[in-house]
């Protein structure tokens, strides 16, 4: 009984200081003062004497007024963070060209483990021919220690590429990675694994199994008005093959359009030094789309 008591007492609390609160602490060592008089689960909209109405990120937020970071933390915690991204690009005239993309992403993360789930479609045509068609997915957990800084991770990934010859390929893979910062306005990381690659072709290519380094390399910055620009860089060399690898390399800019819509443009770039016949080693796709998160 004393428990659910503390707990309504302590949102009752937070609520108060919410709507009446005057001293806002962010991470960064900076304080605003004001009355938040509106907010969501990603904004703080406040009122200032000095600026006028300004929108803080929550994520920037350390605490506010008195209350406790971990009571604070705890009544803002969002189960899962998810993202979904449409994009659709047409040209015509002498030559039609589509381009349709599907994205899903869900991310849940503690203090000591991170759950990832990522879904990505991409289609393209040209006069009415379809030139593309690739489908991809992965699952990974995460699992923090030393500091919470080092972490091991396990995933699996799953991928289709019709005009690459590849009906599916498989890879599932194990390692250790370090952030370097993992802070909202700055990201980075290293990871390094080793893992198995199965693929299976359209055509009658025999199947193949590959033992594969994964090494990886990410950051993300915060740059202006909410924007932020990151990329993500993987390498899958062939242990048993030498010289031969696959490289994946992904670009994105992001820009908030309000607190759940933002728009995303993203450069994709797929490289194979041993390519199937027919095809090219390079693979790049600029892509533009709106993302809404949720």
């Amino acid at each position: 009984m004393k428990d659910k008591i503390y707990i309504i007492l302590s949102l009752f609390f937070i609520f108060q200081i919410y709507v009446y609160a005057e001293e806002i602490h962010l991470k960064n060592g900076d304080r605003v003062s004001g009355e938040i008089i509106e907010q969501s689960d990603e904004n703080l909209s406040v009122k200032t004497d000095a600026m006028g109405t300004i929108l803080i990120k929550r994520d920037f937020v350390e605490y506010i007024g008195g209350v406790d970071k971990e009571i604070l933390v705890k009544a803002e915690e969002k189960l899962w963070q998810r993202e979904a991204s449409l994009g659709y690009n047409k040209s015509s005239g002498n030559t039609q060209n589509n381009q349709f993309s599907l994205r899903f992403c869900a991310n849940r993360k503690t203090d000591h483990n991170e759950f990832t789930i990522k879904a990505d479609n991409f289609y393209s045509s040209s006069n009415k021919k379809m030139d593309t068609q690739k489908w991809y997915g992965m699952g990974r957990y995460a699992s923090s220690f030393w500091k919470n800084k080092w972490y091991n991770f396990y995933k699996i990934e799953g991928s289709h590429d019709r005009f690459a010859n590849i009906d599916y390929r498989i890879v599932s893979a194990t390692g250790v990675g370090y952030w370097f910062s993992d802070q909202p306005d700055w990201k980075a990381m290293v990871e390094a694994g080793v893992g198995l690659e199965h693929t299976n072709f359209r055509d009658t290519t025999k199947d193949s199994n590959e033992m594969i380094l994964v090494p990886r390399a990410f950051f993300e910055k915060n740059i202006f008005a909410g924007s932020r620009i990151s990329q993500d860089l993987i390498l899958y060399p062939y242990l048993e093959d030498t010289g031969e690898y696959r490289i994946h390399s992904e670009t994105s800019l992001v820009t908030p359009i309000s607190d759940k819509l933002s728009m995303q443009l993203s450069l994709i770039a797929d490289y194979n030094s041993v390519p199937s016949e027919d095809t090219k080693k390079k693979d790049m796709r600029f892509i533009s789309s709106l993302r809404y998160a949720f």
